[in-house]
């Protein structure tokens, strides 16, 4: 079966694709439960009802002239506002991605063609974070990039979008987890810790300073739980190439458990599957980070 339109001719085939959650078969066909009178999509993360319960629709409306009501947590309806608001969200992350000044809600929520209040709530809806935080981590990850090879801090500060050094310093250390002179040489003699872990979007590094969080880094590969030795190596490497004169030190289980947690706390939202791959890993780096942040006093540098 490869997932197509034809593949759901009958009955079985679709109830199969239910028991999968085939994201594919979603509005192709709907799937409606007589013992609690509601209709889904395909890919409805609910747990089944009784193959004998199950009825199958063509589309929502078959499905709520016979009497069925749609289900809160898969949306069937929304379906076409969903792509929408997809389409929306994802060209307004790229215009914060691109802007070289720090486009504020006002402009973010006109180029989406949204009212200032249902742009922000949709973009929280898609990303689980705020447009305010979104623009934040990507004026923070745009510091992290320029710092080393700007002439000044005061250089690399303005051209990430701060528009002072007192609201730069006034989150520096959240930022960096050392001071920017130390961030900028390469983290010379201090110590970093890193723990490493799987998540939806994929590996996870996170690294650690004992004044905060200095750097959260995603692999490569494709999305999956599973943290490959590969897949450790590369981002290490890469936290390596980032601190070039840091003491680096496997993490405690403490903090590793730490991260866990945090990274299932971080789990991107299922109306958010269709965004880019880079909009989910930064809306999800600014959730971990956000996670990590509410224990600062487990941000102490641990050694095995």
């Amino acid at each position: 079966m490869d997932g197509t339109v034809s593949s759901y001719v009958d009955d079985d085939e679709r109830w199969r694709a239910v028991l999968r959650r085939d994201r594919q078969a979603d509005g192709v066909f709907y799937y409606s439960v007589r013992t609690t009178g509601i209709y889904s999509r395909p890919s409805c993360v609910s747990r089944p009802a009784r193959r004998a319960n199950t009825v199958f629709f063509t589309d929502p409306e078959a499905a709520e002239r016979a009497g069925y009501r749609p289900c809160r947590r898969c949306r069937p309806r929304e379906d076409s506002a969903h792509a929408s608001y997809v389409t929306a969200i994802a060209k307004t992350c790229e215009l914060i991605h691109e802007a070289s000044e720090t486009p504020n809600l006002d402009t973010l929520a006109e180029a989406a063609g949204f009212s200032r209040f249902h742009f922000h709530r949709v973009f929280k809806r898609l990303t689980g974070v705020t447009p305010q935080a979104y623009v934040a981590t990507c004026r923070a990850d745009r510091l992290r990039r320029v710092i080393s090879e700007a002439e000044t801090v005061t250089e690399a500060i303005y051209r990430s979008g701060f528009t002072s050094q007192g609201n730069f310093y006034a989150v520096s250390q959240q930022i960096l987890g050392m001071t920017p002179t130390n961030f900028r040489t390469g983290a010379d003699s201090i110590a970093i810790s890193f723990s490493l872990s799987g998540s939806p979007l994929g590996p996870v590094l996170v690294a650690k300073t004992e004044k905060g969080i200095c750097s959260v880094l995603t692999g490569d590969q494709l999305p999956g739980d599973a943290l490959t030795g590969d897949a450790e190596a590369a981002l290490v490497g890469r936290l390596r190439k980032r601190f070039p004169k840091a003491h680096l030190i496997r993490a405690g289980r403490e903090f590793d458990d730490r991260v866990a947690a945090a990274v299932r706390q971080s789990e991107p939202p299922r109306l958010g599957r269709d965004l880019p791959l880079n909009i989910r890993v930064t809306a999800m780096s600014e959730r971990l980070r956000k996670a990590l942040r509410e224990t600062p006093s487990e941000l102490s540098v641990q050694t095995r």
